[in-house]
């Protein structure tokens, strides 16, 4: 390839050399011999990959987050290195550009990359909003999925098949007719319905909703409107709706503004098509892949691994919360370390509620903070997966996603995921990360700014708790705040025995506490979630939570927060990116 390429192919090749360049080394698994599959010798310098090397992938095994230098890296850059090779194959662009929608997923395995796009080439809505349920059938399903070799960037093996029709029931009870009569007497959005099978995606989230300084939280909800949007320019309508009402009627309700998606949203896949339609793949495999941890194959359902895993020195126990994630208790080596209030309570945005006006320019109305009660946008826990020494549990949460794992399908409305990953190690590590992924978007929203929060209980009835400033540790007495510009690590020492948990890799933001049921948790209802965002807000504020009170021989409970300003032309929807935590056990 010389610079006479076409300016896309040069520019991706040039991007994913730098990527190279800054991949780092882990200690447990090197990345330096990733370009050599399975079996095969490690080949000299400057000479040519052999042909049959793509049959000898072998076994799969997920990269652990510590396992490389610059995880963030891998996250940041590696899923769109490894679509542009997916994508660039001859049969694989038009299962894509001519589908009704698409997403694609992003698996990291040592050594590859693997990339699952589903795309639904027919769609049909049965049943109106005015009826109890809503039948939504993707059909005609094409799956393709794919390896990536990480070091060489080379698509290795490739598949594809027609999946089954897969049915999603939408129920309407319980949406906010006033809300939806008022957006349907708008005569923009009854044109634009026209015609079409359409269904209400949403229509009363109120409580995670904000518009502008005169209408806050709980005042103001989108009603979403969604169809089959196969060769249309507009991929669906959404107006923001006031949520007052008078009686039964929708006079109290006003349409504030409308959000129409088009196909222009950044980076979807059928884009990425038109853009390495140029570029040669290379040789590569076509047979099925073996992926560990994967849906279920056959009727899309959950696999939850057991409630309690015995394994690696580890026994863990996890279980679902209303609104905060799942919650992890552990012992390493029959010792305890982590108490069930361990979780992550939720995730917390700066966001422009309906859209932008350009990507990286707010559409000039105020960002408000937006957080996503976690254990309301997913089913928790879906997945166990192996480690080369350890094991990981994972949880997938997407707003609207209680009822089933998401939409799978590309009819996805703004970044409202997350994939919670708990790292559990033989000698005693745990690394707690949190994926922010793209799918392969239909629409966007702009979020500038996320928060990851962290809570740990660490399971000692009474500790000390000190802090390392990068050269010596000194105790903290009483509640504190330390941020990261201060400190180096944080340390929880049991006082009852030589048990200590070091946080090596700290929050942005960190908070020892005295341990306070009453100030952990709000009213576990939805009225309490509710309550709390809209009235209270002392949960959103960590600074709520120091009251001087000591933490010296006492029982202790940390947050801690960590921050992303993805700045002006970056958004989750198009760039993933992640947020790491990591605990070390001593003395165990």
């Amino acid at each position: 390839m010389t610079k006479d390429s076409p300016p896309h192919e040069w520019l991706a090749t040039a991007k994913r050399r730098r990527f190279l360049q800054t991949l780092g080394v882990g200690t447990a698994v090197s990345l330096a011999g990733c370009g050599q599959l399975s079996g095969s010798d490690e080949p000299e310098a400057g000479t040519e990959t052999p042909e049959s090397q793509p049959d000898e992938v072998g076994e799969l095994t997920y990269m652990a987050p510590r396992e490389a230098e610059d995880y963030h890296t891998i996250v940041e850059e590696r899923k769109m290195a490894a679509l542009e090779q997916v994508l660039a194959a001859d049969k694989v662009g038009p299962l894509v550009t001519e589908a009704v929608s698409s997403s694609a997923y992003h698996r990291i395995f040592q050594d590859y990359d693997y990339i699952e796009i589903l795309a639904p080439h027919d769609m049909t809505v049965s049943g109106t909003y005015q009826d109890a349920t809503q039948e939504i059938e993707f059909s005609d399903i094409k799956q393709i999925t794919a390896l990536v070799d990480r070091e060489n960037d080379q698509l290795v093996k490739l598949n594809t098949q027609t999946r089954e029709s897969h049915i999603l029931e939408r129920s309407n009870e319980g949406l906010n007719m006033n809300t939806v009569n008022a957006a349907l007497d708008n005569s923009r959005v009854a044109n634009a319905l026209e015609g079409k099978d359409w269904y209400i995606v949403a229509a009363d989230y109120s409580i995670i909703t904000a518009y502008s300084e005169e209408y806050p939280i709980g005042e103001v909800t989108p009603v979403i409107f969604n169809w089959n949007d196969q060769n249309t320019e507009r991929v669906a309508i959404a107006p923001a709706v006031t949520t007052e009402t008078t009686g039964s009627e929708a006079d109290g309700n006003e349409v504030l503004d409308i959000y129409e998606p088009t196909q222009e949203s950044p980076d979807p896949l059928r884009d990425i098509v038109d853009e390495v339609s140029e570029n040669d793949p290379g040789d590569y495999r076509e047979s099925a892949i073996d992926a560990p941890g994967k849906m279920d194959d056959t009727d899309w359902e959950i696999r939850r691994p057991d409630q309690t895993i015995e394994q690696n020195n580890w026994e863990v126990t996890w279980e679902n919360t209303l609104h905060d994630a799942c919650g992890m208790t552990a012992s390493y080596k029959g010792k305890p370390v982590l108490g069930g209030e361990s979780k992550v309570p939720y995730m917390l945005s700066d966001y422009e509620p309906f859209g932008m006006g350009s990507p990286g320019v707010p559409s000039g109305r105020r960002n408000f903070h937006f957080w996503d009660t976690l254990g309301l946008t997913g089913p928790g826990i879906i997945e166990k997966h192996e480690l080369s020494d350890g094991f990981r549990l994972r949880g997938t949460y997407h707003t609207g996603s209680l009822n089933h794992w998401e939409w799978r399908f590309g009819q996805n409305f703004a970044p409202y995921r997350y994939i919670i990953d708990w790292n559990f190690h033989e000698d005693g590590t745990i690394d707690i990360t949190s994926r922010h992924p793209t799918t392969g978007f239909r629409t966007t929203n702009g979020y500038p700014k996320y928060t990851f929060h962290l809570a740990v209980e660490p399971a000692f009835d009474s500790a000390t708790v000190s802090v390392n400033d990068g050269s010596e540790w000194n105790q903290a007495s009483t509640e504190t705040r330390v941020d990261n510009s201060d400190m180096e690590s944080l340390r929880v020492e049991n006082a009852d025995g030589p048990e200590q948990l070091v946080v090596t890799r700290p929050g942005d933001n960190n908070y020892a506490l005295q341990y306070d049921p009453e100030l952990i948790e709000y009213d576990q209802s939805m009225e309490g979630i509710a309550d709390e965002m809209i009235n209270d807000k002392q949960y959103l504020d960590p600074d709520n939570y120091l009251r001087d009170r000591s933490i010296d021989n006492e029982r202790v409970y940390l947050r801690m927060y960590k921050h992303r300003d993805t700045g002006e032309g970056t958004h989750a929807t198009t760039d993933p990116f992640a947020f790491r935590y990591t605990i070390q056990t001593k003395n165990y």
